[in-house]
C-alpha cells in the first residue's frame, strides 16, 4: 500500500516538472497561440534552470525536447491546425536557444545542423498553410 502511494507521489512529482503540449482547446483559434507560447516558455525556462544548475545534459535534453514535440505537432493531422500553425510560427524559439546552447558548449557543429535540417525537411512536408 505504501509503495503504491509513493509510485502515484512520484508521477505526480514528474508531471508538474514535466511540461506537455495541450492540443484540444474550445477556442483553438483564440487559444493556440497562447497555448504554444506558455508551453515554449515554460519548457525553455526549465532548461535555463538546468543550465544555470550546471546540468548541461539536462539542459539539452529540454531544449531538444520541445523542438521534437513542436515538430511532431507540425505534422499531426489530428492536431487543430490553429495549433499547428502556431507550432510552425513558434519553432524558431527552441531552435535559437539549442543554436545558442551548442556555441555556448562549443560542442560540434553537426548536431544543430542535423536538428535544423530535420526542421526545414518536416515544415516543408507538413505545412499547415499549404
Amino acid at each position: 500500500m505504501i509503495l503504491k502511494s509513493v509510485h502515484m507521489c512520484l508521477k505526480e512529482t514528474i508531471a508538474c516538472y514535466t511540461p506537455c503540449l495541450k492540443t484540444h482547446c474550445r477556442r483553438p483559434q483564440l487559444e493556440a497561440p497562447v497555448l504554444v507560447s506558455q508551453y515554449i516558455e515554460g519548457s525553455l525556462a526549465l532548461a535555463k534552470w538546468y543550465g544555470s544548475s550546471h546540468c548541461t545534459l539536462l539542459q539539452e535534453l529540454y531544449l531538444k525536447r520541445v523542438f521534437n514535440e513542436l515538430l511532431n505537432k507540425i505534422a499531426d493531422p489530428l492536431v487543430h491546425e490553429s495549433i499547428r500553425k502556431q507550432c510552425f510560427e513558434q519553432l524558431y524559439k527552441p531552435l535559437l536557444a539549442l543554436k545558442r546552447f551548442y556555441k555556448q558548449q562549443q560542442a560540434d557543429k553537426q548536431k544543430y545542423l542535423a536538428l535544423e535540417l530535420e526542421a526545414r525537411v518536416l515544415c516543408r512536408e507538413f505545412n499547415p498553410f499549404l
